[in-house]
């Protein structure tokens, strides 16, 4: 009887160890390693993912960020691994991280899934609209161990954003042609989390529908357009006074356009607005501020 029991036992382990090593290979061979509960030494791929972390009170967890990831100050001082484009996967390794959060464009991609067959724990989000950045905020959260953390930020920004849409009302909408570059001129079309903060902020793109997200425009569709307020992000953050004077010499030969004409044209902080980032809401405060300046004036 007990040389049966024995052999069940044996036949048992075996097979549970079986399972163990199937399931282990099979995660080799997915590279979806499990995430850890709490990180406590994280890489940052993107200055926007970079804002999430210090939001989320992680300052202290991160060991490198990409060359641009100067939001907040204390962010520029920590040690880099690359650029946004080019992360430098060799520092990634040697900063020896358990968490690695990076973005879902195909560069980005392609580096998390080496790093994952390394082993690496990897989290890959994708922030391109507003309702991206409350998911990667709760998602992040979630793998960093603050998830209430998170919880509470996306709740904070949701409610400021309801507050300035009381405010700015449901007038009739401003006109905005947002610029991406003057060289050729590029602007901000409608399939763009730029569109969705203008029309947070109480105004509406004056440019139509176009192929491209950030369409090139020339001298004709300016006029068309007809754009009651003329805004440029810049990403030079000294002498912003200068730049605005350049700007108005440059959009001089644009008379006919109101915004030319009435002067209403803004330069504001670049990275502020350029990065979907827990800073959405004073991004979406500025573009307000020069839509309505009279709401703003106390």
């Amino acid at each position: 009887m007990n040389k049966w029991w024995w052999l069940l036992l044996i036949i048992t382990c075996w097979t549970a160890a079986g399972f163990a090593i199937f399931d282990f290979q099979q995660r080799q061979d997915s590279g979806d390693t499990p995430l850890p509960t709490r990180a406590n030494r994280i890489v940052s791929l993107a200055p926007n993912l970079t804002e999430i972390l210090f939001a989320l009170g992680l300052e202290k967890e991160i060991v490198r960020v990409t060359l641009n990831s100067d939001y907040p100050p204390a962010a520029a001082k920590k040690p880099k691994a690359g650029t946004f484009w080019q992360p430098n996967i060799e520092a990634i390794i040697a900063a020896r991280p358990d968490l690695i959060v990076t973005l879902g464009f195909e560069q980005q991609k392609n580096l998390a899934a080496r790093l994952k067959r390394m082993n690496y724990n990897c989290l890959t989000v994708n922030i391109e609209k507003v309702n991206d950045l409350y998911d990667a905020v709760e998602t992040i959260g979630a793998a960093a161990g603050k998830q209430h953390e998170a919880n509470g930020l996306v709740t904070n920004i949701k409610d400021n954003l309801e507050k300035l849409s009381a405010l700015v009302g449901t007038e009739a909408k401003v006109s905005v042609l947002w610029v991406v570059q003057r060289e050729p001129l590029r602007v901000a079309g409608r399939d763009t989390f730029v569109n969705e903060m203008i029309e947070l902020a109480g105004g509406e793109n004056a440019i139509g529908p176009t192929l491209h997200k950030y369409p090139p425009i020339g001298a004709e569709q300016v006029i068309v357009c007809g754009a009651d307020v003329i805004i440029e992000p810049s990403m030079q953050q000294k002498n912003l006074a200068a730049q605005q004077n350049t700007a108005l010499q440059y959009w001089s030969k644009f008379e006919n356009v109101p915004a030319v004409a009435n002067k209403r044209i803004y330069i504001i902080q670049g990275d502020m607005v350029s990065r979907l980032s827990p800073r959405l809401y004073e991004g979406i405060e500025t573009i307000a501020g020069c839509l309505r300046p009279e709401l703003f004036e106390n």
